[in-house]
């Protein structure tokens, strides 16, 4: 005998089912791919016998694979008169595949149900928020969080932003004489934050995806943060072939709603 039913289930955007409510068709929303989505809500009803169950809810992707996984926790149910409400939001999801995906929902171990929801590419915002675009243009430097050898760091890190865009510049080897930030190559996005000219307190917290750039990307990249470095001894093309050969330029697009 199945542990419960389901009522009810949507996944969607948080923005999405700010605008359009809980019944909206679920889109779920990214700015390249793989990358870690814009938040967004899963919305569940149940009808079980009151008490603790275990619920576990996957996440898959058109190819089958499960893209995220929620629990398997316990959760109370009210009881099979009464519906029990369930909803979180989820900001850590990494999705690989674009399209149609599909949330299944156990109760003790048992499928008892089904919603789709599409992964669609959002593209990125030409223009930041306010507050988001003074906190890049009045610091000089920035507060990069990346996973290196299985821990979270935070780097300080000199960059330089254009349209939407932040640029930072990493020796491929450690390095004394140019910046480094460990495990940014391998980071498919990372924490963003900037802070308040000559104050130690946040301005802003944002993740951003991360692309190394390659060829003539890389060199107008390079043109660019050698203009912008303010310690930089001698004219700007010794910097760059400096650079050429021994440092990565990575391209940070904020993950921020449009």
């Amino acid at each position: 005998m199945p542990a419960g039913e389901l009522i009810f289930a949507n996944v969607l955007d948080a923005r999405q089912r700010e605008a359009e409510g809980e019944m909206a068709n679920g889109l779920v929303y990214v700015l390249a791919v793989p990358s870690r989505a814009l938040p967004f809500a899963v919305l569940r009803d149940w009808k079980a016998p009151n008490g603790y169950l275990v619920e576990e809810v996957q996440l898959l992707a058109p190819s089958g694979r499960v893209a995220y996984t929620m629990g398997p926790s316990a959760r109370y149910m009210l009881g099979t008169m009464d519906l029990t409400h369930i909803e979180d939001v989820i900001d850590d999801a990494m999705f690989e595949e674009l399209g149609v995906h599909v949330a299944s929902f156990l109760l003790g171990g048992e499928v008892l149900g089904q919603t789709e929801f599409q992964v669609v590419l959002q593209a990125a915002p030409e223009k930041l928020s306010k507050d988001t675009e003074d906190g890049l243009k009045r610091s000089d430097v920035i507060w990069v969080g990346v996973e290196f050898q299985g821990k979270d760091v935070t780097i300080p890190a000199w960059f330089a932003y254009r349209q939407g865009k932040i640029y930072v510049l990493s020796s491929k080897e450690p390095s004394l004489q140019e910046q480094t930030i460990p495990g940014i190559a391998d980071a498919s996005d990372l924490v963003v934050i900037t802070r308040r000219k000559l104050r130690e307190t946040a301005l802003g917290r944002f993740r951003a995806v991360v692309r190394l750039l390659e060829g003539a990307e890389w060199d107008q990249a390079a043109a660019l943060l050698a203009d912008r470095r303010r310690s930089r001894v001698g004219p700007p093309q010794d910097s760059i072939k400096r650079w050429k050969g021994t440092c990565a330029i990575a391209e940070l697009t904020p993950l921020v709603a449009g």
